[in-house]
């Protein structure tokens, strides 16, 4: 095998240990996860040999192992039986326990040489690619319907990753969060349910699903000539970002009370559309349902669907001759249109009524007009992680290394993470190549991010 290159060792579809009830056979989606398109998500963990309970040297230790996540994931289906079903049509999972795919593989490279071609590589996203099975012709072939699709691929040193692929129709992140911290405490007790968290499938008696037909996925051609790239913002840049924007902001108080996340993703987009030198651009940024207060009835924090929603914000320069756009505007714009929406009036409308099934239609209709009155401008999608405890799933060998949301997508992607210390920001940018090329030399960006630092 040569160096850094994928021995898949096999494919297996995992099933639940008890087999699901006849009468939660048809799983109903939530009408907020009609909204969104066929695809999966990936988010790769990273574990280092030194706490690790299985060594390279010891095979048997490392078939164990697996057998170990196998059982555990067995088990964790039992309760999240939806994962185990395929879909039927676009508003059902058939829960069938057909199972998840779960490929093993292993990869001729210790866990801190990949780390370092990551930091030097110019293509992160196939360096990346080689452990998520999505990307994986073979394994999509088998397993394109299956609603999780897992790699554990084990190193040289005994290190180990795991990238986890969950079909997004089903849930958004926190729900994925649920999930990987039910499957982890299952793993790393033995079986034991001392810890394990239960899913609350709410999402239909919330908001029953309507007849629509499902979104189509992504155009995977559009993939070709795109790239990502990692920025890193530590927490002394960050408040130091902060303290420009409130130096030039205005004295409205909302303003005020501006977040590290906020300014960074204002940098981010203003470095994005100042690359294209467009004079209008459009962010969609993801607003999170599950806070309290945001619906009525309030969701719990295990509540299973995407309890998300796209806010547009319309991006302009200030002026028609202005050569740049402005950090603290855009900031502004984000600020501004996610607190509205997120405001006492809205909040009213998602409720789990019809009433809040006819006030969703209305705000997807509001999104759709503005999406169309802009349709030939740049658009640039953010989702945050912050905050999730990723850097806590532990399964049986400590915590992660390092987590990897990022894998090159067909639109114009940021995704916003916590740094291992949980006080910086690791930001994921997807872009075309010739934008990211400009991109990546912005003196601005670069005064405040590190561009793909060392992984420690």
């Amino acid at each position: 095998m040569d160096a850094m290159e994928v021995e898949i060792l096999s494919r297996e579809f995992v099933k639940p240990s008890n087999p699901t009830p006849d009468h939660l056979r048809d799983y109903k989606l939530c009408l907020l996860d009609q909204f969104i398109p066929e695809m999966h998500c990936a988010l790769t963990l990273f574990y280092s040999a030194s706490d690790s309970h299985f060594l390279q040297s010891d095979q048997n230790d490392n078939k164990n192992y697996c057998r170990i996540l196998k059982k555990s994931l067995s088990d964790t289906l039992t309760d999240f039986y939806p994962i185990a079903g395929r879909f039927k049509d676009s508003s059902t999972i058939d829960c069938n326990d057909s199972g998840a795919c779960v490929v093993e593989a292993r990869i001729n490279s210790n866990l801190s040489d990949f780390l370092t071609t990551v930091n030097q590589s110019k293509d992160i996203q196939t360096i990346l690619g080689k452990l998520i099975p999505i990307l994986d012709s073979e394994t999509m072939e088998l397993a394109s319907k299956c609603m999780l699709i897992a790699q554990i691929t084990v190193f040289n040193c005994g290190g180990v990753s795991i990238s986890f692929c969950l079909e997004h129709r089903f849930c958004d992140f926190a729900s994925v969060m649920v999930f990987l911290k039910s499957w982890s405490a299952r793993a790393r007790s033995g079986g034991g349910s001392g810890e394990i968290v239960l899913p609350d499938f709410v999402g239909s008696k919330f908001l029953p699903p309507q007849n629509m037909p499902s979104l189509p996925p992504p155009h995977q051609n559009a993939i070709q000539n795109r790239k990502i790239t990692r920025l890193i913002f530590e927490s002394s840049k960050i408040s130091a970002l902060k303290s420009k924007y409130l130096a030039e902001s205005s004295s409205d108080h909302q303003n005020k009370k501006i977040s590290g996340v906020e300014v960074v993703v204002g940098l981010i987009v203003k470095s994005a559309i100042s690359a294209t030198r467009s004079t209008k651009s459009l962010l969609l940024q993801v607003v999170k349902l599950r806070m309290s207060g945001t619906t009525e009835p309030p969701l719990s924090e295990n509540a299973m669907g995407n309890f998300a929603w796209l806010v547009p914000v319309m991006i302009n320069k200030q002026e028609e001759n202005d050569t740049e756009f402005d950090h603290e505007l855009i900031t502004s714009n984000i600020k501004r249109e996610t607190t509205s929406f997120m405001d006492e009036k809205v909040k009213r409308r998602i409720k789990g009524d019809e009433e809040g099934i006819g006030e969703v239609f209305k705000l997807a209709k509001e999104r759709g007009e503005i999406m169309r009155s802009v349709a030939d401008v740049d658009t640039y999608w953010c989702s945050t992680w912050c905050g999730s405890g990723v850097y806590g799933l532990n399964f049986g060998w400590g915590n992660p290394v390092w987590v990897s949301g990022g894998f090159v997508s067909p639109v114009n992607l940021i995704i916003i993470e916590d740094t291992k210390c949980g006080e910086g920001i690791q930001a994921w940018v997807s872009l075309d190549q010739n934008v990211m090329a400009i991109f990546e030399q912005d003196h601005e960006l670069l005064s405040f991010a590190s561009l793909n630092p060392t992984i420690n």
